[in-house]
């Protein structure tokens, strides 16, 4: 059975006990809407998320950051909107013209027991499966400025 590496983002009313959230996050009543994003496809786009403004509320201070705390927990708000925005819709609109599998061009991997040898991973995902993730994150983004709510993702 393969067991892919996901994220996982929900929109939540910022009333929601952002520190301990994503312990009960599964079955949490305050959850309005949420998405799964495979997590290739996310390396795949990572560095255009790391423009997006955010905060890690695992930290104390939930100082301001920049994209994804990709093995914990980011918090995005009003402040992250724009950008958040921005760059999901720009990915959507290119990924329009996809055909409907989109293979892309992964990390290079070392063949086994050689140091010369390897390939590029090829990513293979459902053009409407994408297209729909990052249509509700535009969506949760648009609903970010109205500024009594959170995008919580939950890293792998």
């Amino acid at each position: 059975m393969d067991m892919a590496l996901e994220h996982e983002f929900y929109l939540v009313p910022h009333t929601v006990d952002i520190r301990h959230f994503w312990m009960e996050r599964k079955n949490h009543p305050s959850v309005i809407d949420s998405v799964v994003i495979p997590d290739d496809f996310i390396l795949y786009i990572i560095d255009t998320l790391n423009w997006v403004p955010s905060k890690n509320p695992a930290s104390r201070a939930t100082a301001p950051g920049k994209g994804l705390n990709y093995y914990g927990v980011t918090l995005f708000d009003a402040e992250s909107a724009p950008a958040l925005k921005g760059i999901c819709t720009a990915w959507r609109d290119l990924f329009q013209y996809a055909p409907k599998m989109i293979e892309l061009t992964g990390d290079f991997v070392m063949a086994d027991g050689t140091e010369q040898e390897g390939h590029y991973e090829k990513l293979v995902f459902n053009r409407e499966e994408i297209i729909h993730c990052l249509d509700k994150m535009i969506a949760y983004s648009n609903r970010l400025v109205e500024g009594d709510l959170y995008v919580y993702h939950c890293g792998i």
